[in-house]
């Protein structure tokens, strides 16, 4: 793998922006009325927010200059998205019935999902899935984005019940992956046998099979310490014998050796 993934970001809840990749297959066989609808999605929240940039030129010093009045900025992330919200509120009340106001519907589902309001994610996009028809192309977007609000608040039962219904709308694979994936979330003892499942079922260029197996990764590493658990440090390596002390022999002393006497000559 060209990038490591360790435990943490692989159990953590997948993200929105991951799920138009997921969904790839099923785009490409409705890709005219995907196209369409896209253009609907742009030019809606364009006028949103042009609207909403022209409110606040308005409201600017008329000394500064006009580009700065063109120009609304925000303090922080979190006031972007409210305006955005409350942009996109503005088209859903405007425009109520029409294509535009159900298309604004979906993306407050998605824009509450990501800025984690679970809750009102929930209600955005069951009211969407309530109105759209089954080929409406943001459909199965807002159908595994509800499994993921359900999942956001706790409610699993809830969510794996939304992640079946994929099914319905040709995506068995995700179907399958989808509750792979919650029962590993549980620590459920088969999760691992239905991703493995998953691999070797679908083709290996979808994504839910690569997911699958960094699921499988997951799942075949030890389990986590608790959070607040100190990790214990590493043993100390044991210390080296001392060598043994060379002997020391004491020299000998030379032992002096007598010399016969020598014979008298006669």
């Amino acid at each position: 793998m060209a990038e490591k993934i360790d435990r943490k970001q692989l159990k953590r809840p997948d993200e929105f922006q991951l799920v138009a990749g997921k969904a790839m297959e099923w785009f490409v066989s409705r890709q005219r009325q995907a196209t369409m609808v896209a253009g609907a999605v742009v030019l809606s929240v364009a006028l949103a927010w042009g609207f909403s940039a022209w409110r606040s030129a308005n409201e600017t010093k008329a000394g500064e200059p006009s580009a700065q009045q063109a120009t609304e900025t925000f303090p922080n992330k979190d006031e972007r998205s409210k305006a955005a919200i409350a942009a996109l509120e503005k088209v859903r009340a405007d425009h109520a019935s029409s294509t535009a106001a159900l298309t604004a519907q979906a993306e407050l589902g998605f824009l509450k999902l990501r800025t984690g309001d679970a809750a009102g994610a929930q209600k955005d996009l069951s009211d969407f899935l309530s109105a759209a028809g089954k080929d409406h192309p943001l459909r199965v977007f807002a159908q595994e984005s509800l499994g993921y609000a359900y999942e956001g608040q706790g409610k699993l039962d809830d969510a794996r019940a939304a992640f079946e219904q994929l099914r319905t709308l040709d995506l068995p694979a995700r179907a399958d992956f989808q509750a792979a994936r919650l029962a590993l979330e549980q620590g459920k003892p088969d999760a691992k046998a239905q991703l493995e499942k998953v691999a070797k079922d679908y083709s290996k260029e979808q994504d839910v099979v690569r997911e699958a197996n960094l699921r499988i990764e997951l799942a075949s590493l030890p389990p986590a310490p608790p959070p607040g658990t100190a990790t214990p440090a590493p043993a100390p390596a044991p210390a080296e014998k001392p060598a043994p002390a060379a002997k020391v022999t004491a020299a000998k002393k030379p032992v002096a050796v007598k010399k016969p006497p020598a014979k008298k000559k006669k």
